[in-house]
């Protein structure tokens, strides 16, 4: 078995990226490029984690997730949020929630990979 991780990022370098490091870490990743579809492929898919970008088209990520906290059935998945959004201001969009990591980009992949497994522990 390996852990889920939904990436939603409206910047396809970023999620080719981040897919690439993933999966060679052995992550099995599905990607999105706007809000709405975050909704949908979470509801569907059920990732053990997801990394989205606060602002994208369709719906923020961060008003995506406080959809997905709304329905019991996703509830439960943690988010880690990507932003080049001034990081106080970032903070103010997120749900307050110990399910929710923030991360400023330019993206330190270290950091981002010390907050995956704060949520998901070695299999």
């Amino acid at each position: 078995m390996s852990y889920r991780i939904l990436l939603a990022d409206d910047s396809p370098g970023i999620t080719e990226a981040l897919t690439d490091i993933l999966e060679a870490r052995g992550y099995e990743i599905a990607s999105v490029g706007d809000g709405m579809k975050l909704i949908e492929k979470a509801k569907e898919w059920l990732p053990h984690l997801i990394i989205a970008d606060l602002m994208m088209p369709g719906t923020y990520g961060s008003t995506a997730c406080k959809a997905l906290q709304a329905d019991p059935k996703t509830a439960h998945i943690p988010v880690i949020f990507l932003t080049a959004v001034e990081e106080a201001k970032a903070r103010r969009l997120i749900p307050d929630s110990l399910h929710a990591r923030l991360l400023t980009k330019p993206m330190d992949v270290t950091h981002l990979l010390t907050a995956i497994t704060e949520f998901l522990p070695p299999l």
